[in-house]
């Protein structure tokens, strides 16, 4: 029996297949089993190179940039030392949109907001430089302005306490510090070091945060100390310029070294530039002329034409020469001396410096044995100072030399050399005959680099007594002498090659190289002035009076005490001469004519 509204039939329990339950579960399983391989992947097999990448979103290694070693002078004054500074640069994006404290800017850096403008889109989207390489505190206050987008670099920026005293030799860097001329180019590696890094935080906008710490420390490069003495180079510079101003000149340089060791104590040239602010350098005009510039050398080569005729028995020390006439005629050539003079010994013709008496002894000369003199004395080669632009000058070879040339290369013409090298050769007569080698860097040992005997003891010793006589009264270089002392050396007065086969008839180039003390020489000392256009144009009174001051300084700087007494100075010396008295010596007249 039924009743109404009740259920036909009771409903049925529903029974899920195991195998659906068991397929659940397996799913599970393996989207675990996944994920748990991604994490694996994720952390152990992909780990590091995930955590590079993600450390490349957020960090940044700086260049830490090291320090460059300075440049010292043989007491350990500095000479080039680097100073910290810092480079202004922007982020564009954020920096354009603050134009209205661009005004303000660029007067603090001293441009026109124009110019401020220029640098800004003439970088990146991301970063331009503002200002390179400024003072610290310039730097802070504009920095202190707070304007968004506008950050800062710390560097390091070379500076020359000397300035132009001694900028062709020691060169100079260029913005990051490496070195691009003179002695900065020559070791940069020794004296650049090694730049470190560092780590540190950046926004997602690329704008560093913080710095975390140093992964890589920098290696300071290492100090450089030289021979020079920055005294001594401050009064050879000094009195260079002088001389270069007082005759209007083209140029000069100076070499002073020490005679034993071969130690640069002063290498000058003139003009020169200011390595601070270097807007006016000119390469052409301002390199360094002491062993960048060859020359005609003139009169200063007869004491080794001498040397070359004693050493092989050509003429004897105590030999004459008839120099009695207005032209000795070789081949075309007229040879002719500025005063006429009669008889005169191997002392007079380097008094007197007589053309006339040099060509006669080299006539006499085999030219192999003038030819190998030269080229032992350092002629025709590189010193091994290392520096850029220095050149060898040049010896021809002597199988070319006609009866002209052996002549003209008695008293200097038909060869170039430099100044350096003048020194260095006359280094040689000071020291007994032994040619040392020069060098730039400060000795510890008082030894030289390299040493040759390149002249007879015997000869060099004749030819530091002969020279004495060029620096005593009526001798050519009467301006060198230096009160208390005895001083020997060899004016040079040489008309200017016009490179077409000639020569210009008022250009001439005016030298001279001496020792002093000459009875135990300590130093030596070539100057070249080239060019002079006023007053008298002689090696002797353009040139002399450097040596007198420069070498004055050097004796009193390294304690060398006088050599000759007051008396015996002042009675070598006479009495007061007259203007053209001085004109006659100057000109190799003597006191009287011979």
């Amino acid at each position: 029996m039924t009743y109404p509204g009740a259920p036909l039939h009771s409903p049925q329990p529903v029974t899920l297949p195991a195998w659906r339950a068991a397929a659940v579960w397996m799913v599970v399983a393996l989207g675990l089993a996944a994920i748990m391989a991604q994490a694996w992947r994720a952390q152990v097999e992909r780990g590091h190179f995930l955590r590079n990448q993600g450390a490349l979103r957020y960090l940044r290694h700086f260049a830490l940039p090291a320090q460059r070693g300075p440049i010292l002078d043989r007491s350990g004054k500095a000479l080039a030392l680097s100073v910290p500074v810092q480079t202004l640069w922007v982020d564009p994006r954020l920096f354009n949109p603050q134009q209205a404290h661009w005004p303000q800017i660029a007067a603090a850096l001293g441009i026109s907001a124009t110019a401020l403008a220029t640098r800004i889109h003439s970088g990146g989207s991301r970063f331009a430089f503002l200002a390179r390489q400024i003072a610290p505190e310039r730097a802070a206050a504009i920095l202190a302005l707070h304007v968004p987008g506008l950050y800062s670099l710390n560097e390091n920026r070379r500076y020359y306490p000397s300035g132009s005293i001694a900028a062709p030799l020691l060169g100079f860097t260029n913005v990051d510090e490496r070195g691009i001329e003179g002695l900065e180019l020559a070791y940069n590696q020794w004296l650049q070091g090694k730049a470190g890094q560092e780590t540190g935080l950046r926004d997602n906008l690329g704008h560093p945060l913080a710095i975390l710490g140093t992964t890589k420390p920098a290696l300071p490069g290492q100090a450089l100390t030289l021979s020079i003495d920055r005294n001594i180079q401050y009064v050879a510079y000094t009195a260079l310029a002088s001389a270069v101003q007082r005759f209007q000149a083209r140029s000069g340089a100076a070499v002073l070294m020490n005679v034993h060791t071969g130690e640069i104590l002063a290498m000058a040239s003139y003009p020169s530039f200011n390595p601070n602010d270097r807007a006016d350098y000119q390469p052409d005009l301002y390199n360094n002329r002491a062993v960048a510039d060859t020359f005609e050398p003139g009169s200063v080569v007869k004491p080794f034409t001498i040397a070359a005729a004693l050493d092989d028995g050509s003429i004897q020390p105590n030999s004459t020469f008839d120099v009695n006439t207005n032209c000795f005629r070789v081949a075309h050539y007229c040879i002719q001396d500025d005063v006429r003079h009669g008889t005169l010994d191997l002392a007079q013709v380097l008094k007197y410096s007589s053309n006339i008496g040099a060509a006669k002894i080299s006539l006499r000369t085999p030219p192999a044995d003038l030819y190998q003199m030269l080229r032992n004395v350092g002629f025709g080669q590189v010193s091994g100072l290392g520096l850029p632009g220095e050149t060898g000058g040049a010896v021809p070879a002597w199988q070319g030399w006609d009866v002209a040339r052996r002549a003209a290369m008695a008293y200097g013409y038909g060869l170039s050399v430099t100044p350096l090298q003048l020194a260095a050769a006359y280094g040689a007569i000071a020291n007994n005959g032994v040619y040392v080698q020069p060098t730039l860097l400060r000795s510890t040992s008082n030894t030289p680099l390299h040493s040759q005997q390149v002249i007879p003891a015997a000869t060099a010793a004749r030819l530091r007594d002969w020279l004495a006589g060029v620096t005593s009264r009526g001798g050519t270089g009467f301006l060198a002498a230096i009160p208390g002392y005895s001083v020997a050396g060899k004016t040079g007065t040489s008309i200017m090659a016009n490179g077409k086969g000639g020569f210009h008839k008022h250009q001439v180039n005016t030298t001279f190289v001496g020792f002093a003390p000459a009875n135990n020489p300590r130093f030596v000392m070539a100057v070249v002035v080239r060019g002079p256009t006023q007053g008298w144009r002689y090696g002797g009174v353009v040139a002399a009076p450097v040596f007198r001051v420069t070498i004055s300084a050097a004796l009193r700087q390294m304690g060398v005490q006088p050599d000759v007494s007051a008396s015996a100075w002042n009675a070598a010396a006479g009495k007061p001469r007259s203007a053209d008295q001085e004109r006659r010596w100057a000109e190799g007249a003597g006191d009287a004519a011979h």
